[in-house]
């Protein structure tokens, strides 16, 4: 099934005469029997068995002077390929704009079926998919709480002590010590697969950081060694991740077996003014202030993008309509894809994620359904209220955009402008930001005391919510 967006150039935009017989062909589906006259057809092959004879280079003729029949001869099919691709995709431009279809996602035409024959008239069907019409829900006066930027001092406390976790040294825990989270676990580290050893490490480093065991080739939470003594011996059964040397074992259920020899446990420098001048502030005191202003300033974007996003989760549970069903497929099937790639750079499988393969499936077509209904409801709202994205608000995005990559803002401009949907994209983006602030303005919003995220909290100190994995391996 080839797309239009495979068959497009510049030269293809031009409009071709067409004849379009228009059929319901599902829930916002559109069938186009489509007619190009055999005049038009005609002018196009020849054009391109013109195009073909003057660049070719061929001994005995002059450049530029090559029959046409010698080009016919030997360029035949390709000629026909051509000429069959550009008529169609100018057709189908020609078609879509003379019928005044508002179509979404990318046109179906099986090309491969498509004649051509000089002479003749070409014909063929292309489905397409229009914009779904539908009412909005309410989206004015709606009551929405949104917490306000309160900062608790254990969240201040908790940063204090990440810095200088990243500035402590490194010392042997006392001879009676258990493993406990941030402590480096030494010892011996087997895999074993039905009983056979497949991979040793004698000098293995492991450590237990935020709810998770790092080092070991597999998703492994930090319960696994937590509370080990020295000379202890624990073993596991967990599926094997992508990061493994030998790829026939990758993925294959195996276990973990550890000999705990030795743990080394983090030394914190003193939290005091001298520490406070090695990371950029006059004193403990100051340092505290600036990671104050931090967390206020992402807890204040916090806050407003959750409102944001509660409002329109709002307004879509109540516009209800049914999704285009190609475009709903092709976009799952899009999600999916990007998140198997994203999984591969990890290392992680679907198995280990607890996801088989139609699990795995029905989670992507889930947010695209949610992604599809967003962009819908953004866009019809845009239309409603007359919301769109000045050149000068374009102008001004580009430019931080530019600021916050560090290149010109020109550069930035062409660069998106040579890609598509690029430059259409980056300013539908703006627009529905621009959308989702007009809810927020129309909405009643009463700010309410910010409460305590326990697991947030525990988690800083990697006691909060377990994954139950690492993210890889590492010395």
């Amino acid at each position: 099934m080839a797309t239009t967006d495979e068959m497009m150039t510049d030269e293809e935009l031009e409009p071709i005469a067409v004849k379009t017989v228009v059929s319901d062909a599902g829930t916002w589906a559109k069938k186009l029997a489509i007619t190009v006259g055999s005049a038009d057809v005609g002018k196009v092959y020849d054009g391109i068995v013109t195009e073909l004879s003057r660049g070719l280079n061929v001994p005995g003729f002059r450049p530029g002077k090559v029959p046409k029949d010698y080009a016919l001869k030997r360029f035949g099919d390709e000629i026909k390929k051509q000429a069959k691709a550009q008529i169609v995709a100018r057709a189908l431009r020609s078609s879509l704009e003379t019928e005044k279809l508002d179509t979404v996602g990318t046109p179906d035409v099986e090309i491969e079926k498509v004649e051509l024959q000089p002479g003749k008239d070409l014909s063929f069907d292309a489905i397409v998919e229009v914009r779904p019409t539908f009412e909005l829900g309410t989206y004015k006066g709606v009551p929405i709480e949104q917490e306000e930027t309160e900062i608790f001092p254990e969240e201040v406390d908790q940063e204090v002590e990440g810095i200088a976790f990243r500035l402590a040294t490194e010392g042997d825990a006392p001879a009676d010590a258990t493993l406990q989270d941030k402590d480096k676990a030494l010892g011996v580290l087997r895999y074993l697969i039905d009983g056979n050893e497949v991979k040793r490490e004698d000098d293995a480093h492991l450590l237990l950081v935020r709810g998770h065991t790092v080092g070991v080739y597999a998703h492994v939470g930090i319960d696994f060694l937590k509370g080990a003594k020295v000379g202890e011996k624990r073993t596991l059964e967990e599926a094997l991740s992508q990061g493994f040397p030998m790829p026939e074992h990758r993925g294959k259920k195996a276990t973990l077996e550890f000999e705990l020899k030795s743990i080394r446990r983090p030394v914190l420098p003193p939290l005091d003014d001298e520490f406070a001048k090695k990371v950029g502030a006059e004193s403990v005191q100051s340092l505290k202030d600036k990671i104050g202003e931090r967390i206020r300033e992402n807890l204040a974007e916090e806050s407003k993008k959750k409102v944001r996003q509660t409002l329109i989760d709002k307004l879509i549970d109540e516009t209800k309509f049914e999704l285009p069903e190609r475009l709903r497929k092709r976009f799952s099937a899009q999600l999916a894809e990007n998140s198997e790639q994203m999984m591969v750079q990890m290392g992680v499988s679907r198995e280990q994620l607890g996801l088989n393969e139609q699990e795995f499936h029905e989670r992507a077509l889930k947010n695209a359904e949610k992604e599809i209904r967003q962009y819908f409801v953004l866009e019809e709202l845009c239309r409603k209220e007359n919301i769109d994205v000045g050149e000068d608000e374009l102008d001004e995005e580009l430019v931080r955009q530019a600021r916050s990559r560090n290149v010109r803002a020109a550069d930035l401009y062409d660069q998106m402008n040579s890609q598509d949907p690029g430059l259409r994209q980056f300013k539908a983006d703006l627009r529905h930001r621009k959308a989702l602030e007009f809810l927020v303005q129309q909405a009643e919003v009463k700010v309410v005391p910010r409460k305590k995220a326990e697991a947030c909290e525990h988690d800083a100190h990697g006691h909060g919510h377990d994954h139950g994995h690492d993210h890889g391996h590492s010395h």
